[in-house]
């Protein structure tokens, strides 16, 4: 006899849900898991054996429905699948044997149509998802536990034998470069007689001394380590010396460099993963404020070297500061949306949750927790993607109560972000359908935006966040109607930091004073806040072009 899909308990589960009783009633049935999820994967498991059986039952035929009959029918169908043999996993089938349709979707396109083009790309690269539109770490490790599951010799047989890592001293990222003896910087001209305070002998060791002070999921760790990845391969590829050799005159030589990266068919390429033999250092010269950037990082890790008795001195502390002419313009304010299209966004992420259903449903409940705090309070998307719920604050004044979000923000300042009480109950309301609980009972470490399958307390990513935000606006582009070409163009261009910038510029329509929105955005300057001031170049500009209009008229 077949051993059947779903345990009694399962199938009570199930068959509560078919009866109509809500998903948030079917706690008891799960333990610790979310009642949609546990849902999610009992309904999958049913219709992917449906499907490999060759059912012809049609695609919703465990959806409920109000239909004489219908319940009778489909647990009719459901004991049936209980009790027939499945087929054996094989790894020529299809991957819609054996994935839901949510992954099939994002694999699919990929070209992966079999189980076996999917260990293939398995085995040739772990991080084999992150060049697949839509799909994250999370999902990629529930699909890879999936198989682990189906295939368990050929999963471990692929785990073992991980592709090698090349080092090599040519054009490589900073993780397989392999420093030449002659350049290591172990007999560097500005290396200090001292014996040092870090645990390096060469360029090499002292760069990873220097990032481990970093988190390594960070954004400033992935930054900071880009700039000394590129200055690394010039200084050995270009200048032909040691990091810990290069003086004033290399650096000004560096500058224009960043400036226009040539050869540039050997620096500069389109983004790709560091384990790509297509990787380039560069998409492209640098613009005047990314150099500047640069020269600062690369400045603090001189000046980090330097104090711990590495270096001589800091090859960049006499060379002129480097001149921005963006620097009265330091915001792309353009880069938001106004009041009526902010509008139109929320309806559409409204009408997603609406009328989606099953995982689908969170996805989009979760998106849009996502937008409106990144619209409600402006946060960073790091800021947004490391905020936990252990960070909301409540404060009791004059007889009311306050919602706020202390932040960790640039240069690791804190700071304290109001949360409308707007904002916090749908906070509240978006946590409690996507992980099955209130948002004052789970851990304080737990991500503000949770995950929807893997670790409770594994925080997404903000390439993540990334991702699944451009992908909304995109389809929020899609849905637009007639005559609405602006819209559908800036949401077509937009990105997560565009929602930081709304959020700025909405405080200024409301006439919030500049201070307020400084703190809350966590600018260093209240010059970089005031470029949100739209209405004084907007009366400025009708002003200049209503009085000089005689000019065009006299010309026409």
């Amino acid at each position: 006899m077949a051993t059947p899909l779903l345990d009694n308990n399962e199938l009570t589960l199930l068959r509560y849900w078919l009866n109509g009783l809500p998903v948030e009633s079917l706690v008891d049935f799960c333990g610790d898991d979310k009642p949609a999820a546990v849902l999610s994967v009992l309904r999958s498991r049913l219709i992917l054996k449906a499907r490999r059986l060759e059912m012809a039952w049609g695609d919703g035929w465990l959806e409920r429905k109000a239909k004489p009959d219908w319940l009778a029918l489909t647990l009719k169908r459901v004991e049936s699948l209980q009790k027939a043999e499945d087929i054996a996993p094989n790894l020529d089938e299809p991957l819609t044997f054996w994935l839901s349709d949510d992954w099939l979707e994002k694999l699919q396109p990929a070209g992966l149509m079999s189980v076996s083009d999917w260990f293939e790309l398995y085995q040739s690269d772990k991080d084999w998802w992150q060049d697949i539109a839509g799909l994250g770490r999370v999902s990629a490790k529930a699909i890879e536990a999936e198989f682990g599951r189906l295939f368990p010799e050929a999963l471990a047989e692929s785990s073992a034998t991980p592709p090698p890592i090349i080092y090599q001293s040519g054009l490589a990222p900073l993780e397989n470069f392999l420093l030449p003896e002659a350049f290591d910087g172990s007999q560097g001209v500005n290396r200090s007689p001292d014996t040092p305070f870090i645990p390096a002998a060469d360029d090499y060791d002292a760069l990873i001394c220097w990032l481990s002070r970093f988190e390594p999921d960070s954004h400033t760790y992935r930054s900071y380590k880009r700039e000394a990845e590129r200055l690394l391969l010039w200084a050995i590829l270009v200048k032909q010396k040691a990091l810990s050799s290069l003086n004033l005159v290399d650096m000004g030589e560096y500058r224009r460099f960043l400036a226009d990266p040539q050869p540039y068919g050997i620096w500069v390429g389109p983004p790709q993963k560091k384990g790509s033999k297509e990787w380039k250092p560069f998409t492209g010269p640098l613009s005047p404020r990314s150099r500047r950037f640069s020269e600062t990082v690369l400045s603090g890790l001189f000046n980090f070297l330097l104090a711990q008795r590495y270096l001589l001195h800091n090859p960049m502390k006499a060379l002129p500061k480097l001149k921005n002419p963006d620097s009265l313009k330091p915001l792309d304010t353009n880069r938001s949306f106004n009041a009526e299209q902010w509008r139109l966004i929320e309806g559409f992420l409204d009408s997603q949750v609406e009328t989606s259903e099953g995982f689908e449903r969170l996805k989009w409940v979760r998106l849009r927790l996502v937008a409106q705090l990144g619209y409600g309070t402006g946060l960073r998307l790091h800021e947004l993607a490391q905020a936990t719920v252990g960070d909301i604050l409540l404060k009791q004044r004059q007889g009311k109560n306050q919602y706020w979000l202390v932040v960790l923000g640039k240069g690791q300042k804190l700071r304290e972000v109001p949360l409308p009480f707007r904002l916090y109950c749908l906070l509240v309301e978006s946590y409690q359908a996507l992980t099955g609980r209130q948002l004052n009972r789970p851990s304080q470490d737990c991500p503000l935006i949770p995950p929807l399958r893997g670790p409770e307390t594994k925080a997404l990513t903000p390439s993540a966040l990334h991702k699944q935000l451009k992908q909304a606006f995109a389809s929020a582009a899609d849905s637009l109607p007639e005559g609405q070409e602006e819209t559908k163009t800036k949401l077509i261009k937009a990105s997560s930091h565009w929602l930081r910038h709304t959020h700025g510029s909405a405080a200024v329509d409301k006439q919030i004073p500049l201070t307020m929105i400084r703190d809350n955005l966590g600018h260093s300057s209240i010059a970089t806040t005031s470029h949100y001031v739209h209405a004084d170049q907007d009366a400025r500009h009708e002003a200049f072009t209503e009085g000089f209009s005689e000019l065009h008229d006299s010309v026409q």
